[in-house]
C-alpha cells in the first residue's frame, strides 16, 4: 500500500459519520438506554445518532398523562410516537413512563369525584393499551413513597385508597396494567432509594410483592448517587436486593457536575456495580447532552450539567463508559430477563398479609409463561416444601398453627426443566384482626406521657382528630376521616427534645413506621412556610422547627377532667386545630389509644343493577363514590348502599 492510499484511508476514518459507530452495549440480555432530548423529544440530536450509543429509550415527558391528555378526551402522542417508532425500527426496548404518578397528571382530574377519577384512570389505561398494545416495559406507578409527591393522594383516592395493606391502590394499578399487558415487565419506580428513603422503598415494594401484586421489577432512579463511593453503593444496593429478591432496573441514572473528573469518578464508582449485578436487567441514563438535561448547577449559566456530550465532544465519563462496555465483564454480565423479555409471570398471593392462627387460609400462585409450559408449582413455607401442584389453578390451603411470620416461596418448573422463583410472606396472629366495616375509635385515654409513648390526638368535644392529610401537612377532621383516610399517619410518639421537660411529637405512619419526608423525620411543627401546621422538622437554620427556633418543641400539660394542652415553645402559643400555634388560651385534647369496633352493618349479596338508579354509593368511611347506576365502573371492595354493606367482587 502506498503512502497516499494510507493517508486516504486514515482521512476517511476520521471523517466517517457518527452513524458508523457501534452501540456501547453489545450484551444481548441487558440494555444501556437513555431518554429523548428536548421537546417534543428528539432521538438523534445535534449530529449525534441515538443508536450509535444506546439500545433502549424512555421518553422523558412524552408518555406522561398530562402530556398526552392535558385536555380531557383530547390526546397528543407527538412526544411519544417518534421514540416508539424509532425503538421498533432499531429493534430495541421502549419503556412507557409512566401510568400512575402524583405529578404531571391532568389538572382536570382533581375536580372529579372518586368514582369519576377511577373511570378516568380506566379510560387512560385503555387508551394507552389501544395505542401501544404490546409494550415491553412499563413504569406502572412512579414515586409513591410517602412525601415524594404532594398529589399522590389524588391517585390513591382514584384507585380505592390504602386498604388493608396500606398500598391497595398501588396493587390495583398493577393488576389493571397486568390485565392489559400480561407480557410486559411491570415496574415500580422511585427516587432516593439508595439514600434517604431506602427502608421506605423496601417496605413499599416488599408489601406489593407479598400481597401478590403482579409487579415484575423495582426501579431505582439513582439521582441520589453523586459522591457515594463504590463500597457504600454496593452495600445499599445489596441491602435492597436481599430484602426483595426481585429483578432491578437502574432507571434514571445521572451525575450532575460541571467538573469532568468528578463526573467520571462517579461513573467509575457506580456503573460497574450496577451493570455486573445479575439481578440488574438494564440501565437507563437520564439525558446525554450538556445543557439539555434537568439538572442545573448553582451558576445561572450552568444548565443541564449531567450531560455526557458537551460542545460536540464526549466528556470523560462517556469515554470511560465506552471502554468499560467493551470489557468481557460488561459483555458477559447476566440479566434476570434473558433477551430483555419476560418469560414468566409468577406471583404468590396469600389470602391476607395478616391472618389468624389455627384458621385455614388460601395461597394462590399465578404461573404463566410467554413461550414455555408449566410442569409443576412447588410451594415452600419457611424453606420447607409444603406441597407440589401440577395443574392450574395453583391454589394451596394452609393453616398456620402459631403466631409468627411465615415466609413463602413458589418454585415453578417448566417442561424444559427451567425454574422460576417468587417470594411472599404473611403474618399469623392470635389477636383480633379488624374486618371490613369495623370502625377505628377511641378505646382509652392517657393521663400522662413519657418519651416513647404513642397516641392519637383527638378533641372529643368536637369528635375530631389531628392526622396526616397528605404528605407534610396536618389535617383536623372527624374520626372516620382522620383514621381511615390518613396517608401520612394519625398517631404521634413523644420524643424528648433539647429543651428540658418539653417534647417533640413524632408522626407515625399507618403501618406503624416513623414518617419521613425528603429524608427528614416528620414532627408536628408549629410554623411551616405554608402557614398551616406540618410534619417536617427543620432546616440547617432552625434545627427544631422549619421556620423558627423550637418551632417543633411542645410544652404538654395535663389537666384532670379536661385533657392535654399543647403550647409551642417557639411561638409561646397554643395549638387549637391544624392552624399554626397562635392562640393565647389552651384547647384541651385527649391523648387516646385506639381500637376497632364492628359497625353492625350486615353484609348482603350484590345488588340488582338498575339503569339510571340514583341510589348513592358510599365507601365505609362515608365518602360518596357515585350512584348505583355506576356500579360496574367502581373498583372492587366494600360499599354502603341504602344502609347495607355490599361486597363488589
Amino acid at each position: 500500500m502506498n503512502k497516499k492510499a494510507l493517508i486516504a484511508i486514515i482521512t476517511c476514518c476520521l471523517l466517517a459519520p457518527k452513524g458508523m459507530q457501534a452501540q456501547l452495549s453489545t450484551n444481548p440480555d441487558k440494555f444501556l438506554g437513555n431518554i429523548t432530548t428536548d421537546w417534543p423529544g428528539s432521538m438523534n440530536y445535534d449530529g449525534f445518532i441515538y443508536s450509535d450509543y444506546w439500545n433502549q429509550v424512555t421518553p422523558e415527558n412524552g408518555t406522561k398523562w398530562s402530556t398526552v391528555e392535558g385536555n380531557r378526551n383530547s390526546y397528543y402522542w407527538g412526544g411519544a410516537d417518534p421514540a416508539f417508532n424509532y425503538a421498533k425500527q432499531k429493534g430495541f426496548p421502549f419503556k412507557f413512563h409512566c401510568l400512575i404518578w402524583g405529578s404531571q397528571y391532568p389538572e382536570w382530574l382533581k375536580n372529579l369525584s372518586a368514582a369519576d377519577k377511577y373511570k378516568a384512570v380506566v379510560k387512560w389505561m385503555d387508551t394507552v393499551k389501544k395505542k401501544y398494545p404490546n409494550l415491553e416495559l412499563i413504569d406502572v406507578v412512579n414515586e409513591a413513597v410517602e412525601g415524594h409527591q404532594p398529589d399522590t393522594y389524588v391517585m390513591r383516592e382514584a384507585l380505592g385508597g390504602n386498604g388493608k395493606t396500606g398500598y391497595d391502590w398501588i396493587i390495583k394499578a398493577f393488576e389493571m396494567a397486568h390485565e392489559r399487558w400480561p407480557n410486559a415487565i411491570l415496574i415500580y419506580n422511585d427516587f432516593n432509594t439508595f439514600r434517604h428513603n431506602t427502608d421506605q422503598f423496601i417496605e413499599l415494594v416488599r408489601t406489593l410483592r407479598d400481597a401478590g401484586a403482579p409487579i415484575d421489577a423495582y426501579g431505582c432512579q439513582s439521582h441520589d448517587l453523586g459522591g457515594m463511593n463504590q463500597a457504600d453503593f454496593r452495600t445499599v444496593m445489596t441491602k435492597i436486593q436481599n430484602a426483595l429478591k426481585m429483578p432491578m432496573y437502574i432507571t434514571e441514572y445521572d451525575i450532575g457536575d460541571t467538573n469532568d473528573g468528578n463526573q467520571n469518578w462517579n461513573y467509575q464508582q457506580h456503573f460497574p456495580v450496577m451493570w455486573e449485578a445479575d439481578y440488574c436487567a438494564g440501565v437507563t441514563l437520564w439525558g446525554w447532552f450538556y445543557g439539555k438535561t434537568w439538572i442545573h448547577g448553582n451558576n445561572p449559566n450552568e444548565k443541564g450539567i449531567s450531560g455526557l456530550i458537551k460542545d460536540k465532544q464526549e466528556r470523560s465519563a462517556l469515554k470511560w463508559l465506552r471502554t468499560y462496555m467493551q470489557s468481557d465483564k460488561a459483555k458477559q454480565a447476566k440479566s434476570p430477563f434473558p433477551g430483555m423479555k419476560k418469560e414468566a409471570s409468577v406471583y404468590v398471593k396469600p389470602q391476607a398479609l395478616l391472618v389468624n392462627t389455627n384458621k385455614e387460609m388460601t395461597i394462590d400462585v399465578t404461573a404463566k409463561m410467554r413461550t414455555k409450559s408449566v410442569q409443576s408449582v412447588a410451594l415452600y413455607v419457611n424453606n420447607v416444601l409444603y406441597q407440589t401442584l401440577t395443574e392450574a389453578p395453583y391454589t394451596f390451603t394452609y393453616t398456620p398453627t402459631k403466631a409468627a411470620k411465615f415466609n413463602l416461596k413458589a418454585v415453578v418448573t417448566t417442561t424444559d426443566n427451567t425454574k422460576y422463583e417468587r417470594l411472599s410472606a404473611f403474618t399469623a396472629t392470635n389477636n383480633y384482626i379488624p374486618q371490613e366495616g369495623d370502625v377505628l375509635t377511641v378505646t382509652g385515654r392517657l393521663t400522662s406521657i413519657s418519651a416513647g409513648k404513642t397516641f392519637a390526638i383527638v378533641n372529643e368535644a368536637e369528635g375530631k382528630a389531628l392526622y396526616g392529610i397528605n404528605d407534610q401537612h396536618l389535617g383536623y377532621d372527624t374520626y372516620d376521616k382522620a383514621f381511615a383516610e390518613s396517608n401520612s399517619g394519625y398517631l404521634f410518639k413523644a420524643v424528648n427534645s433539647s429543651v428540658s421537660g418539653k417534647y417533640l411529637l413524632r408522626l407515625m405512619t399507618p403501618q406503624n413506621g416513623e414518617y419521613n419526608i425528603w429524608g427528614n423525620p416528620g414532627y408536628l411543627n408549629s410554623q411551616p412556610v405554608s402557614g398551616d401546621c406540618c410534619f417536617i422538622l427543620g432546616n440547617t437554620q432552625h434545627s427544631n422547627g422549619q421556620d423558627i427556633d423550637n418551632g417543633a418543641v411542645w410544652e404538654i400539660k395535663y389537666v384532670s377532667g379536661k385533657g392535654f394542652s399543647l403550647k409551642n415553645v417557639g411561638t409561646g402559643k397554643y395549638l387549637k386545630t391544624n392552624d399554626t400555634a397562635k392562640y393565647d388560651d389552651p384547647t384541651y385534647f385527649t391523648f387516646a389509644t385506639l381500637g376497632y369496633q364492628p359497625t353492625g352493618i350486615v353484609e348482603t349479596p350484590q345488588p340488582a343493577i338498575v339503569n339510571g338508579s340514583s341510589s348513592a354509593v358510599y365507601n365505609l368511611h362515608g365518602m360518596k363514590f357515585g350512584t348505583l347506576s355506576q356500579w360496574q365502573l367502581l373498583p372492587r371492595g366494600l360499599y354502603i348502599i341504602n344502609g347495607k354493606k355490599i361486597q363488589k367482587q
